[in-house]
């Protein structure tokens, strides 16, 4: 007996030894990151030599992120320390796809391409795109050779149902505009996978789609396997209305990587891609070092103590709307911005014996989307301009008409413009909007109040100052319901503070000011009803506030809101309200002017101790 305790003992320690040190490696995990520099494939010196892998079967992977139906959206795209102005647009991101896969080609004969994406394709469009219920960016994505996806939280702004038509292609289910109506219905011809998001009633991955898809590739006679896995944020119960997101459970990501992962490795595939609609960053301090983090960093790290033998190769993030480059231990990690503004393109080699990349042959780079001015020698693919003009002409009638007229031909500017207080102009006038809505109706609400993310871009004006239906729609894209609770000032004033743990709010018929201590924690100091500085903020008062349906559900993690008592819903939608106040204000003889930006104030630590006394 005491022999074979001892044994047992012995076998035990030996488990301890060999275990430990892929236990600490995983807490422990190096993240590397790099700097992209180039603009093109071709200037990237980095690749392996294909001489070097002539055994082998070479893979390339071109994705994007966050499209959000961003036809012809342009901006500036921040790839590490360099920027490239008015980057974006399909046409153009076709072009640089089309070259990237023949650059590729031309150094790999029998390589094998990928086209994927990881989230957010849709939702949030322009009208070009949202008044055509985004099936003009499937066609476009269709045009792209986009084959692989998976889900991101827009894809439930409609509800997934209304996702999976367009995705099919199937006709609308119910009367939209007339030029919705009209449109081509047509397969996009991507796979949906996503492993994580389950039906409640059944435990199944919803509308048929898989949570991992396989692909052969092969190089002559030569044959192997790459397998991709599909991941959604688990914080959905924050990022969209519980009529779209409480039908569904959302599985730890980490977790669902490592069960499908090794699904693939016991049906002989080794080379493993993540598309995970989690977000990730990667920046440089002052002196030009670089740091990634995020989400996906903790999935990885987490995956790699689960299971320190998994074999993912490459993740590519969305979400965070960030350029990323970076590799977690033995991981490469990309992220390609928004709204078509840049692409990554990963390049690496599979063993036809071992079935995955060789060691040290995967690289990655991401890539601006350059404008034709800065770049007149890549030209428009020809195809997909024509989907965007046939979309641009179908919704003109709609988007063209002159609602409003602004004080200055220029464009009030968004979220891209917040000033250190988080606030912006274009948003300050859409909680105007609101609350002014919302007391024309007879509601006599005190404050209006929408999250940050809410509104999507700055106000368009024209050279002659006329603003148009399309650009205010732009501006307020989600067509939610707006609702008025009670609340009292408690509660009002511990939902502002919700703002400097997550995400932050625009606000309206309040202001307030507010300090930061040495660790640039903040602390709110006193809270104003209406334009002056007379009346202050009651704790115990109840007041009314109007919030679309999303924070009034606790959306943005601002949970305050659902201790609210709804005491009634607009008619109309943020979006109806944002465009009949701007008719409203130039009909009374008004021009749109963008609001002073001061209803949330920093001042000195001194000045708070005075307020205070």
């Amino acid at each position: 007996m005491a022999r074979s305790i001892k044994k047992e003992l012995a076998a035990l320690l030996l488990a301890v030894a060999v275990l430990a040190p892929g236990q600490a490696s995983a807490s422990k995990l190096e993240v590397t990151s790099k700097a992209d520099t180039a603009i093109k494939p071709a200037q990237s010196k980095d690749w392996k030599n294909p001489k070097k892998y002539s055994r082998d079967i070479p893979v390339q992977f071109l994705s994007i992120n966050d499209l959000h139906g961003n036809l012809s959206t342009t901006g500036t795209a921040t790839l590490g320390q360099k920027s490239y102005s008015n980057a974006g647009t399909v046409a153009r991101l076709a072009a640089y796809l089309d070259q990237a896969q023949k650059d590729f080609k031309k150094k790999n004969k029998q390589g094998t391409t990928f086209r994927v994406e990881s989230g957010d394709i849709v939702g949030a469009s322009p009208a070009n795109s949202s008044l055509l219920q985004d099936e003009s960016t499937m066609h476009a994505l269709k045009a792209m050779k986009f084959t692989i996806g998976t889900l991101g939280n827009h894809e439930f702004d409609e509800g997934l149902g209304e996702f999976n038509r367009i995705l099919l292609g199937k006709k609308p289910t119910k009367k939209y505009n007339s030029a919705e109506m009209a449109y081509p219905h047509q397969k996009s011809g991507i796979k949906l996978i996503v492993a994580n998001v389950v039906r409640k009633s059944t435990g199944k991955v919803p509308y048929g789609w898989k949570p991992y898809t396989i692909k052969a590739v092969k190089a002559g006679k030569k044959k192997a396997k790459v397998g991709f896995i599909g991941i959604l944020t688990t914080e959905m119960p924050t990022l969209t209305t519980k009529k779209n997101y409480s039908a569904f459970k959302y599985l730890d990501e980490a977790k669902t990587i490592a069960k499908y992962e090794k699904v693939l490795r016991k049906k002989g595939v080794k080379a493993i891609v993540v598309l995970a609609h989690k977000g990730v960053e990667t920046v440089a301090d002052s002196k030009g070092k670089l740091t990634t983090s995020g989400d996906s960093v903790k999935i990885l790290k987490k995956l790699n103590k689960i299971d320190p033998k998994n074999t993912v190769d490459l993740m590519i993030a969305g979400h965070s709307h960030q350029y990323a480059n970076a590799k977690v231990g033995k991981t490469r990690l990309v992220q390609a911005l928004k709204y078509g503004q840049a692409y990554t393109d990963s390049i690496g080699y599979i063993s036809p014996k071992t079935k995955d990349f060789v060691k040290g042959s995967l690289v990655s780079h991401v890539y601006p989307v350059l404008s034709a001015a800065d770049d007149p020698k890549t030209k428009d693919n020809k195809t997909v301009a024509k989907i965007v003009a046939d979309a641009d002409k179908r919704v003109s009638a709609i988007t063209k008409q002159k609602i409003a007229t602004a004080q200055k031909a220029e464009t009030i500017t968004g979220r891209e413009n917040n000033n250190a207080s988080n606030e912006n102009a274009v948003g300050d006038l859409v909680v105007d909007a609101q609350l002014s809505e919302a007391n024309r109706q007879g509601f006599k609400a005190d404050f209006a109040m929408t999250n940050g993310g809410g509104v999507r871009s700055g106000l368009a004006v024209g050279s002659d100052k006329s603003i148009t239906y399309g650009a205010a729609m732009a501006v307020q894209p989600f067509g939610n319901s707006l609702q008025v609770l009670t609340m009292t000032g408690k509660q009002i004033l511990a939902a502002l503070n919700q703002q400097y743990d997550h995400y932050y709010l625009l606000v309206s018929g309040l202001h307030y000011v507010y300090t930061k201590d040495a660790a640039g924690k903040v602390k709110i100091v006193k809270v104003y009803v209406g334009e002056g500085e007379k009346t202050e903020l009651s704790l115990t008062k109840t007041y009314r506030v109007v919030a679309n349906e999303f924070i009034a559900g606790g959306g943005d993690h601002f949970t305050q809101f659902t201790a609210g008592k709804k005491v009634g819903i607009l008619t109309g939608t943020d979006t109806e309200t944002f465009i009949s106040y701007l008719k409203q204000q130039t009909a009374s003889g008004k021009q749109i002017v963008s609001p002073a930006l001061n209803r949330k104030v920093e001042i000195s630590a001194d000045q708070a101790a005075a307020l205070e006394k």
